[in-house]
């Protein structure tokens, strides 16, 4: 039988689970120390060992005089430049952008399935971008996921930002990781047409699927780009 979680820890998880879901969005100010007390009928001491959780998560930061309040994620995305095909291909100093294809519910792919812990069979909102380089198709994006949230992401213009960056600078999402998967396929049909390529050519095919603080998969994507128009470049340190 598990232990139950000392009441500080469940104070933290709970406060954690409102930023989260943005009842408690960035730059919100927290409750009094006064005023958790009194929620959670808690001692002062064990409200500060919950802040103090948050704090060291880096969800929350202190202003002396003015109480706690919850942080802003990061601008742009510091989750590798697959993740942030805009930013990487502007930052070689070249025109990036994306042209919106389609938004349509689809029976979810397999690997989406997998990725987002779905039922075979689900249906699923994806939003299609041909994205550009130096106004030349480089790659075909797929986003995939809850429809609330891909209309959310449509909405703050899928044709000039990144997925990654809108997530946290815009919607609010605290994002830990992205579990990515590469490969080779041969284009075919549609995506070989847009792409400008003959059916054949190898493309390099990126699944990305961001995940939150809580372990839990936003959404999910899949990149496949042109071999001749994009390539990948990492420094690997330790």
């Amino acid at each position: 039988m598990t232990a139950p979680q000392p009441r500080f820890r469940q104070i933290e998880e709970e406060l954690r689970q409102r930023i989260v879901d943005n009842e408690l969005g960035p730059g919100a100010k927290l409750p009094s120390e006064s005023a958790l007390m009194a929620e959670f009928a808690v001692s002062r001491i064990t409200v500060r060992q919950s802040l103090a959780g948050l704090h060291a998560s880096g969800l929350i930061e202190k202003v002396n005089g003015k109480g706690s309040f919850v942080t802003r994620p990061a601008e742009t995305s510091n989750l590798g430049p697959i993740t942030g095909f805009y930013e990487a291909t502007r930052s070689r100093g070249r025109l990036a952008y994306g042209k919106l294809a389609s938004v349509r519910k689809i029976k979810a792919p397999a690997f989406a399935v997998q990725a987002l812990g779905l039922n075979t069979g689900d249906t699923v909102l994806c939003a299609t971008t041909l994205r550009m380089a130096d106004n030349a198709p480089a790659a075909i994006f797929m986003i995939i996921g809850d429809e609330a949230l891909i209309r959310a992401l449509v909405k703050e213009d899928l044709e000039t930002n990144d997925v990654m960056s809108i997530l946290e600078s815009r919607l609010g999402y605290r994002l830990t990781a992205v579990d990515t998967e590469s490969s080779a396929i041969p284009a075919a049909g549609d995506v070989a047409r847009r792409l400008g390529v003959a059916d054949g050519t190898p493309l390099l095919r990126v699944r990305a699927t961001p995940i939150d603080i809580r372990g839990n998969a936003v959404c999910t994507s899949e990149l496949l780009f042109r071999g001749d128009r994009y390539s990948h470049k990492a420094r690997v340190t330790r």
